[in-house]
């Protein structure tokens, strides 16, 4: 037997590439940050910009057009355009359980300060 099939069960055929694709999505710079501000109820730019403090606005706007193409957001404009906003999907809601146990996950097994997140600004 494996130590895949040990550890955590059979996996389903082609796993790999689409939990590959689903860590690169979500461990992008400063995505999972967006993503967990807009969860916790940030939903218009300026508000997601402060729960997210050293992203660039450029970063910040290419990493919502992301999530939106991944379907994991939804973006909403106002009769005025300049006040867009963003709301989670069914599948973006999805993802607070695992979010809620890579969270627990951190808390237990994170060393901390030799793992504490770049928070310069963008260039």
């Amino acid at each position: 037997m494996t130590e895949q099939n040990r550890t955590s069960g059979q996996w389903p055929p082609g796993h790999c590439p689409r939990l590959q694709h689903a860590l690169e999505l979500i461990g992008g710079r400063w995505t999972g940050s967006i993503l967990l501000a807009v969860l916790a109820g940030a939903r218009r730019f300026s508000d997601i910009r402060m729960a997210v403090p050293g992203v660039s606005d450029r970063m910040l706007c290419d990493r919502l057009r992301r999530l939106e193409a991944e379907g994991l957001l939804e973006r909403h404009a106002e009769k005025d355009p300049s006040l867009v906003g963003y709301d989670p999907t069914e599948a973006g809601q999805a993802l607070v359980p695992m979010l809620r146990a890579l969270a627990d996950w951190t808390t237990r097994w994170s060393s901390g300060s030799e793992h504490e997140p770049d928070t310069r600004p963008d260039q």
